[in-house]
């Protein structure tokens, strides 16, 4: 189980998957690379956390769509992947200065695999770590890329670990998150990388914590948050994009303010069905957007408790500006 519901903590309507996490969606694999090193200016708190869906992605793209709820980011891919409406390597998440280093490694990963392919459209987004991390330095490497998708397996680490080793959300250590929710017959997974809000934004479970006994960190009021959807059903790629939309509405639910300086970007999948590159013509059975509802809510509810489980799982960490507090847990459970 995740770390939100580890604590005893459930929020919404619908179930979990029997992991909360994000590979409750069978097939789909996580993996992290994690860059902890140095004190002081020099500190570096970065990595890479690779999002693997299940089969060869390249020879058969998978459906998806996106949502872009406010766009300053450096996210690489995503034009093409709303055009064509699929998906045809793995997602990295990293921080922002590694992004195209990270986008190589994709296309390493996927020429490895098909070496014939000239054209490749690898998908990367990125949050901005250097508050703790000296980012300027760019210490994440193509191997650090490559080691985070070979780590990918069936089970997800939270906290500060992979992209989420460096970030903060709502002035409080965060990092990565995840969560599931059961739609009827279908899954959808959440995962999250939350780097955006002051404390007063913040929403937990509808409420405001008392943090005033935790010391401020001051920044820019800017920051990014990235959410990754996965799910069984089978959607059109349009569909996928509004289930992301839905995505949205539960960071909204956590106070995230989408403020001007921010990078916040949803992406979703679905793994029911492939689209054959060499295919002359594919024959879909989806889903009716009259049936929906549950869908949407199940990626409401699982992006609001994957942002929530990011922040439980962090821990107090030193970086390069000093100390950022993770949030107490007994104030969540009083």
């Amino acid at each position: 189980m995740n770390s939100f519901r580890a604590l005893g903590l459930s929020l919404g309507q619908l179930p979990p998957g029997k992991g909360c996490s994000i590979c409750d969606v069978p097939g789909v694999r996580v993996g992290h690379r994690t860059l902890v090193r140095g004190s002081g200016p020099g500190a570096m708190r970065t990595g890479v956390t690779a999002i693997v869906p299940p089969g060869d992605p390249y020879a058969e793209p998978l459906p998806a769509g996106a949502f872009v709820l406010h766009g300053h980011g450096k996210a690489v891919g995503l034009w093409q992947l709303l055009h064509l409406g699929t998906l045809e390597t793995p997602i990295l998440l990293t921080n922002t200065l590694a992004t195209f280093r990270c986008a190589d490694a994709v296309i390493t990963w996927v020429l490895e695999r098909h070496p014939d392919a000239r054209s490749i459209n690898p998908v990367v987004l990125e949050c901005n770590d250097g508050y703790l991390s000296a980012i300027e330095s760019r210490p994440i490497t193509e191997g650090d890329a490559l080691a985070a998708l070979e780590a990918a397996g069936e089970e997800v680490e939270e906290g500060c670990v992979g992209a989420g080793t460096g970030m903060m959300a709502f002035e409080l250590k965060s990092g990565i998150g995840t969560a599931s929710r059961r739609a009827g017959e279908w899954t959808v997974g959440a995962l999250a990388l939350p780097n955006m809000g002051r404390r007063e934004d913040l929403l937990f479970l509808g409420r405001k914590l008392d943090l005033s006994g935790l010391p401020r960190v001051r920044r820019e009021d800017r920051g990014s948050v990235v959410v990754i959807l996965a799910t069984d059903a089978p959607l059109l790629p349009e569909q996928l994009s509004r289930l992301a939309r839905r995505g949205a509405l539960g960071l909204a639910r956590t106070g995230a303010p989408a403020s001007p300086g921010s990078g916040d970007f949803l992406v979703a999948f679905s793994t029911a069905y492939r689209i054959p590159r060499k295919a002359v013509r594919v024959k879909v059975e989806f889903v009716p957007d009259y049936e929906l509802g549950k869908l949407y809510r199940a990626a409401a509810e699982a992006t609001e408790e994957a942002v929530l489980s990011a922040l439980l799982s962090a821990r107090d960490m030193e970086g390069r500006k000093g100390v950022v507090p993770a949030l107490p847990r007994e104030l969540v459970l009083t």
